[in-house]
């Protein structure tokens, strides 16, 4: 009995935590790391350090290009352009879902035929919160996670 009752308390005290928590904060942002990304000919200038979301393996980078001190993102009206390398000319999807809330799903806009590592792209989310993103490109994936404010 008495088993129970530590397990009720601790998760009660979770529970109040959370609750004490701003919805920003509950959200599980992926920290993106500093580093230099893979040198592409479709990139005029050389690659430079810089913030990116990237897979294990590296195969799959994302520019991160709004974080610093901070790591919430501000989302425009006209939507977010995002920088990718990925597997040499494969197929850039990306798809994105809210977390904390429902809502209609992210929108992405990859324009065709970049026959390197890089590829543009563009993200559009339709509410701020709490939004998982996931692309795939080939036989790899990257996913992160972030805070989005209008």
């Amino acid at each position: 009995m008495r088993r129970y009752f530590v397990v009720a308390l601790v998760t009660l005290t979770l529970l109040i935590a959370l609750a004490a928590c701003s919805p920003a904060e509950a959200c599980p942002v992926s920290e993106p790391v500093w580093d230099k990304p893979p040198e592409d000919p479709a990139v005029q200038n050389p690659p430079e350090y810089g913030y990116y979301f990237v897979n294990e393996d590296r195969s799959m980078w994302a520019t991160a290009w709004w974080t610093g001190e901070a790591l919430l993102l501000s989302q425009h009206r006209d939507g977010l352009k995002v920088g990718w390398f990925r597997p040499e000319g494969a197929d850039l999807e990306i798809t994105g879902q809210r977390l904390d809330e429902e809502a209609p799903p992210l929108e992405s806009q990859v324009p065709c035929c970049y026959p390197t590592r890089f590829q543009s792209s563009g993200l559009y989310f339709p509410t701020e919160g709490c939004w998982e993103v996931t692309a795939t490109a080939a036989d790899s994936e990257l996913s992160f996670t972030v805070w989005v404010e209008r």
